[in-house]
């Protein structure tokens, strides 16, 4: 069985974990020793945690109780060794960590949770070469087949349109900073273009039109991407000697 992931991430760590667990908030005490708590749970088996090196993320492929294709392994480099993850429910979620048994869980990620059998993993991790996190010529359908040639033509202008008015804001800053001063200068820029994007993105996301387009859009992208990491789950009956924990890409 084989399972797509969109993870992102702005602490540059992605896991892998039992969607129940993830829904339990971490106490007051856990939350002051943040690190340490991730650390511990990691180490349970609760939770497997990627060091990416940095924020971002993309596609995660995870193939459950079967071998990635030779083809897959052959572009492939092992990240650390081999270590136990629990599922105990049978839903399994792959993001970004922060995420995992935040203060307030998000339902709309934790529906992405695939089902798989229930039970002790042993997981691998892989990750891909740099150049193959590219949409590859030839490797994509058409998007105005997708989408249509008029709907792709709005969701470009608007895209596009907003990128330009931000770099126009940026201007803000050597017009207004003979004037008045460059620290304030620089205040009002910066609160000028987070607004606008703010802003935009509030309406963007109550847009109907707007907001479809883009899903099938990133859906369609996200399709025909290559992974960013690739995850092997082999169920184990004993995890005697075993233990869980967290590598690193970087």
């Amino acid at each position: 069985m084989k399972a797509r992931f969109d993870a992102g991430t702005d602490v540059a760590m992605v896991g892998a974990w039992d969607v129940e667990r993830g829904a339990q908030p971490f106490s007051p005490e856990e939350s002051k020793r943040l690190s340490e708590a991730l650390d511990a749970d990691a180490a349970h088996g609760h939770l497997f945690v990627l060091h990416t090196g940095a924020d971002g993320g993309g596609p995660v492929d995870v193939y459950i109780d079967e071998p990635a294709p030779n083809d897959v392994l052959g572009g492939l480099t092992p990240v650390g060794d081999a270590l136990v993850l629990a599922i105990p429910s049978g839903q399994l979620i792959v993001d970004g960590v922060e995420y995992y048994r935040s203060k307030k869980p998000d339902a709309a990620r934790a529906s992405r949770a695939v089902a798989i059998p229930a039970g002790d993993y042993l997981l691998h991790c892989y990750t891909t070469p740099d150049e193959s996190q590219e949409v590859k010529p030839g490797q994509t359908r058409d998007l105005e087949a997708v989408v249509g040639k008029d709907e792709l033509r709005y969701y470009e202008r608007a895209t596009r349109s907003g990128c330009v008015i931000g770099l126009v804001l940026l201007l803000l800053f050597p017009i207004l900073g003979p004037l008045a001063g460059w620290r304030i200068a620089f205040a009002t820029t910066v609160v000028a273009v987070i607004g606008f994007f703010y802003g935009r993105e509030w309406f963007l996301r109550r847009n109907a039109r707007f907001a479809r387009i883009r899903e099938a859009v990133t859906a369609h992208r996200l399709g025909n991407q290559e992974p960013t990491f690739v995850l092997e789950l082999r169920r184990i009956e004993d995890r005697v000697g075993r233990t869980g924990g967290s590598v690193s890409s970087a």
